[in-house]
């Protein structure tokens, strides 16, 4: 602690997971003398992600966002309209731009930030695509609404894999599934991301990924590649997803137990939904901002989910700017060690319980 009270060490607000399995992979990889994309470690990261996701095939890119400029590509969205949230990170919205299509904001539902019930519905009379985000590890009731609805809708699934809607697994709505593997993700690449979807679909994809494409020259077809390096870490990580998902809960029950009879202030899913605790969302009665600052102050690097840099909203979405105002994420992955567990737990009380 320094003399102001202020910590001189903040726990980070992400942290892999990372052991001895993902070194082995990836030494196995430099091993076999392949790093680049399409070798052994790329066939069998592909495969597995096929078989978590029920679907036919996948496709290993260089980012969750070149993952979505391809299936946007793949659905032909040029001068289209392309419906997103209006409370999502900055990169959705510059990969429907990148696709040569013109984002549809759409304001969210306060209790899973992604679209509201009917509004799939009523974007498909301006839109020929939908991003539907499953936010901070929030399953979107909206999925449900997919079946029948004249739209493409492409599912982000990064940070909700192993939810569940009901009966039905996240990722088992849209025509294509969407996920980033960069290192602040539920499942760590170090980078990279991926396109899943049917068999046809994927190798039109594969058509956007590498720049030897048989599409014509001026098609700008990015090196969206992912590296067998990668691809090798992403696999053993994809491997611990159920570990994973029993460590963040029980952390959550942890911070619940803390935060005590405030724990109704933290974003979950509702009664026969489960999401993932990538986040541990808390909407604060004061501005996010004070919130935040008082966090590092007592040395937890408390975020806000949505940036101010890339806020979109600019006073046009309502519920979206309450959102952005209140709500704060705090540290919750599997690599906290107990003791900064114990300090987050203090800060939580430190911070959000003083009346």
């Amino acid at each position: 602690m320094l003399a102001n009270g202020s910590y001189d060490l903040l726990i980070p607000h992400s942290r892999p997971q990372l052991g001895r399995a993902e070194q082995s992979a990836v030494l196995a990889t430099m091993t076999r003398g392949w790093v680049g994309a399409g070798g052994e470690a790329s066939r069998q990261f592909e495969s597995a992600l096929a078989t978590t996701f029920g679907r036919p095939a996948a496709l290993a890119v260089s980012s969750g966002s070149a993952a979505l400029e391809i299936a946007l590509r793949v659905t032909d969205v040029d001068r289209e309209l392309v419906a997103i949230p209006a409370f999502a990170c900055a990169s959705i919205q510059r990969a429907v731009v990148r696709a040569g299509a013109r984002p549809f904001l759409i304001d969210v539902g306060p209790n899973d930030l992604s679209f509201p019930r009917g509004s799939l519905r009523a974007a498909a009379r301006h839109c020929k695509a939908a991003i539907l985000i499953h936010q901070f590890g929030l399953p979107a009731a909206s999925a449900t609404e997919t079946n029948g609805v004249p739209i493409t809708v492409i599912e982000d699934a990064t940070t909700c894999v192993g939810g569940q809607l009901g009966d039905r697994a996240v990722g088992s709505f849209g025509r294509f599934v969407v996920i980033s593997f960069s290192a602040t993700k539920m499942l760590c690449g170090g980078e990279g991301g991926a396109v899943v979807a049917s068999l046809e679909d994927v190798e039109a994809a594969r058509r956007w990924a590498d720049p030897e494409s048989d599409l014509p020259f001026d098609a700008p077809v990015p090196h969206g590649k992912m590296s067998d390096l990668a691809c090798a870490l992403a696999r053993v990580q994809l491997g611990r997803l159920a570990e994973f998902l029993r460590r963040r809960a029980d952390i959550a029950q942890l911070y619940d137990e803390a935060l005590g009879t405030d724990a109704y202030r933290v974003l979950r899913p509702p009664a026969f939904h489960s999401g993932t605790w990538w986040r541990y969302l808390v909407s604060v009665e004061r501005d996010a901002v004070h919130i935040v600052e008082q966090g590092r102050a007592h040395g937890v690097s408390f975020s806000r989910p949505v940036p101010a840099r890339q806020w979109e909203g600019r006073g046009d979405f309502p519920v979206s700017d309450r959102l952005h105002r209140a709500l704060i994420s705090v540290p919750i992955y599997p690599s906290l060690t107990k003791g900064e567990i114990e300090h987050i737990r203090w800060t939580l009380r430190k911070v959000i319980t003083a009346r």
